[in-house]
């Protein structure tokens, strides 16, 4: 019954796309024995291992796991709290990261194609439904809102990474009231310094000012500096500068480095 409930939980957790992780106790020969735990990053765990020492064990792990950018499904051999050995199958669920892009315009199709082919779920949202086709925008999920509904149908968490290129003074306002009180670990704003500048002080003189924390996650101008000058070439360097920012990289040239690609200090 309880194993059951795990594994629903589980399948729920994928449909759902939520963080969760499956921890399932095998027979010998790598078949699933059937005792199941579930432990979502956001709620109670469903069903038991059995044991109160594998639970535990699991729960701690879960907790490890669930807060990686890119935890790795495993086969443990666990200790019950009797000291015997049972061999658990860990499988890990993270959805994909959202690459949320506000604006429809001419240069935002290389950002969202690039967006698809490095496996974002990529989202256009603009209030033009011409603009904002799946003609123009392949791949991608599409919003067709005003900026005064954004909180009615727009959804942007902790793995959400946010592009501003509306290419209009006023509605990058009003997209920033909404995007920089976010969970957003990233928002990336098109345009010189003069212009965040200018948008800032205009969105002071409603009464609004954003905490140092929120200011910080802003990278105006967007993208890294590699003498972009295309749409295109402007997309990579907006999309190596999220990259960077997702793993913890400053972003540089990797020439005379003594290890390549290394893992960011924690």
């Amino acid at each position: 019954m309880y194993q059951k409930l795990a594994f629903d939980a589980w399948l729920s957790c994928i449909k759902e796309e939520k963080e969760g992780l499956l921890a399932t106790v095998l027979q010998q020969g790598g078949e699933a024995e059937g005792r199941r735990l579930f432990i979502p990053k956001e709620g109670q765990p469903v069903g038991t291992l059995g044991d109160t020492g594998l639970d535990l064990q699991i729960k701690d792990l879960a907790n490890q796991k669930l807060h990686e950018s890119n935890p790795k499904s495993e086969t443990l051999t666990l200790k019950r709290a009797d000291k015997e050995e049972e061999s658990v199958f860990i499988d890990v669920y993270i959805p994909p990261l959202t690459l949320m892009i506000f604006g429809a315009g001419h240069d935002a199709i290389p950002v969202a194609k690039c967006g698809v082919s490095l496996g974002f779920k990529t989202v256009v949202v603009d209030q033009r439904s011409f603009y904002n086709s799946e003609e123009r925008f392949p791949g991608t999920e599409r919003i067709v809102i005003e900026t005064t509904k954004f909180s009615e149908e727009v959804l942007i968490d902790s793995r959400t990474y946010v592009i501003v290129m509306n290419h209009h003074l006023e509605r990058d306002q009003e997209t920033l009231k909404f995007v920089l009180p976010s969970k957003a670990p990233y928002i990336g704003v098109l345009g010189p310094r003069s212009r965040r500048i200018r948008m800032l002080e205009a969105i002071e003189k409603e009464g609004v000012r954003f905490e140092e924390e929120q200011l910080e996650r802003m990278y105006s101008p967007v993208g890294l500096d590699i003498g972009a000058v295309t749409s295109e070439e402007i997309a990579i360097s907006i999309l190596a500068e999220i990259i960077a920012v997702k793993n913890g990289h400053k972003g540089g040239f990797l020439q005379n480095s003594a290890r390549i690609h290394q893992l960011a200090k924690s």
